[in-house]
């Protein structure tokens, strides 16, 4: 599904004019969803600025709603807004862009999951996150105006074990 066909679904929804009559701010944060063979639903989430937290909806054949979360990010940081007009490249595009840079510098790494966030990082940009099946990381951001690739690194996910 769409992205915006996605958000368009939300909209619609009874659960989410019943939240903007509540928290009239608040706005697009962010997309996320998995591709393993297939894409899993999306989860769209809305951040409330009044009380720092975010709701998500997720988007399959239904709409369902999340309570209110706590925002996962350092405290000084502040959410920017989602701007879909700034996307130009879907997410078939990025994941073609990621492959392709895999199989340029990574070709040993076999994809076995992606994870993807579409958010808005000073810019509005994919941020994909490949799992590969030596248990290693590779972290792509690519800019979701122009495909171009901002960062990219690989790591083992070992190293994300806390001290």
């Amino acid at each position: 599904m769409l992205i915006s066909k996605a958000i368009d679904k939300i909209k619609g929804s009874k659960e989410y004019k019943e939240l903007l009559k509540e928290h009239p701010n608040i706005y697009l944060a962010h997309a996320f969803t998995m591709v393993d063979k297939i894409q899993s639903d999306w989860q769209i989430g809305f951040y409330n600025p009044d009380n720092d937290q975010v709701v998500v909806f997720e988007v399959g054949k239904t709409v369902s709603m999340s309570s209110h979360e706590e925002v996962f990010k350092k405290p000084e940081t502040k959410i920017q807004k989602l701007d879909l007009k700034n996307v130009k490249i879907n997410l078939e595009k990025a994941i073609n862009i990621s492959e392709k840079l895999v199989e340029k510098k990574y070709s040993a790494e076999k994809i076995n999951k992606t994870i993807v966030i579409l958010q808005n990082l000073e810019c509005e940009l994919y941020n994909l996150t490949l799992v590969t099946h030596t248990l290693h990381i590779i972290s792509i951001k690519i800019d979701a105006r122009t495909g171009e690739v901002l960062s990219e690194a690989k790591n083992s996910i070992m190293s994300l074990k806390k001290e």
